[in-house]
C-alpha cells in the first residue's frame, strides 16, 4: 500500500513539474487539456473587440496531477505514521487529493485562465480586416497591403474593388479574397456606409 502512495506522489509531482516547464519554456502559448478558452476578436464591420472569456473544466491533466500528488503524499504519511486501517487511509488520502486538485483548479480559474487566449478560426479570416496600402494600387492594377492578423504582420497583393486609385498609406478594408488577391475598399467609405466612426479601427 505504501508503494502505491509513493508511486502516485512521484508520478503526480513529476507530471506537474514537466507540464510547468513545458508551459514556461516550450513557447509563448500554454495549452492545458480540459480548458476551453476564447480570446478577444473584432472585425471592421462589427462593434469592435469584446472581452475574452474562458470555460474551465475541473477534469484536466493539471488537476489530475495535483490529485495524485496530494493523494500519494497524504496516503504515505498516514500509512507510515498513523494506526488507521487501509480503507480509512485511502479515504483520507482521496479527500486530501480532492482538496489539492480543488486548490489548483481555483487558482487556474481565477488567475491564469482569464489571461490565456486561443485563436479561433474566425480570428484568421481576412474579410473585414483593416489594412494599409504599402504599394499604390492603380485602377485595374495590383498593389500591396499590410495588416495584422492572429498577432502577426501580413502583406498581401491587393486590388481596388471599385477600380479606383488607392495611394500608399491609404487605410482600406478587405472585402473579399479571390485567388490569393485581396479586394479592398477605402476604410473611410466603408465606415460611412456602415455608420462606423472613421478611424475606429487602425491598421498597422
Amino acid at each position: 500500500m505504501t508503494s502505491l502512495f509513493i508511486g502516485c506522489f512521484w508520478f503526480g509531482l513529476l507530471f506537474a513539474s514537466a507540464s510547468l516547464l513545458l508551459g514556461l519554456f516550450g513557447g509563448h502559448d500554454l495549452h492545458m487539456h480540459g480548458f476551453h478558452l476564447h480570446g478577444p476578436h473584432g472585425h471592421a464591420g462589427g462593434n469592435g473587440a469584446h472581452d475574452g472569456h474562458a470555460h474551465v473544466s475541473p477534469f484536466n491533466a493539471s488537476t489530475l496531477a495535483a490529485f495524485l500528488t496530494w493523494f500519494g503524499g497524504a496516503g504515505y504519511l498516514l500509512s507510515r505514521y498513523s494506526g488507521l486501517t487501509a480503507l480509512t487511509i485511502t479515504a483520507a488520502a482521496s479527500l486530501a487529493g480532492a482538496v489539492g486538485a480543488g486548490i489548483l483548479f481555483a487558482g487556474l480559474a481565477k488567475v491564469i485562465v482569464p489571461r490565456l487566449t486561443v485563436m479561433r478560426q474566425e480570428d484568421f479570416e481576412r474579410e473585414g480586416i483593416v489594412a494599409r496600402v504599402t504599394s499604390t494600387i492603380q485602377p485595374g492594377g495590383t498593389g500591396e497591403i499590410v495588416y495584422a492578423l492572429g498577432g502577426t504582420r501580413h502583406a498581401d497583393g491587393a486590388r481596388s474593388a471599385n477600380s479606383e486609385l488607392l495611394e500608399r498609406g491609404t487605410e482600406v478594408v478587405i472585402l473579399r479574397i479571390e485567388k490569393g488577391i485581396a479586394y479592398v475598399d477605402r476604410w473611410s467609405k466603408f465606415a460611412e456606409a456602415n455608420q462606423l466612426p472613421p478611424g475606429e479601427v487602425g491598421a498597422p
